[in-house]
């Protein structure tokens, strides 16, 4: 019964790790720039492109919206942008 109850414990813990996860999670990204999955609205993506960023003493540019994914280029504050971004 211990090892029955132990099992369920442990799902639970993982279910509820599912549903605190965040709606947009940095697939690939580096101090140049990164590209963040999302489902809804590209604005959701903007504070985890910031956090990623913010790491890099940088702000992040939003380059390209598809329907799956953002990327965004890392600048540094006051920067010229990057040849090809017009947001």
């Amino acid at each position: 019964m211990g090892r029955r109850l132990a099992f369920l414990w442990l799902l639970a813990m993982g279910l509820a790790g599912c549903a605190a996860s965040p709606k947009g999670i940095a697939m690939q990204g580096n101090a140049d720039g990164v590209i963040i999955d999302y489902v809804g609205d590209v604005a959701a993506t903007l504070p985890i492109a910031q956090q990623h960023c913010a790491r890099y003493e940088r702000v992040p540019v939003l380059h390209e919206a598809k329907e799956n994914h953002a990327v965004y280029f890392c600048v540094r504050p006051g920067a010229a942008r990057p040849a090809g971004v017009t947001s």
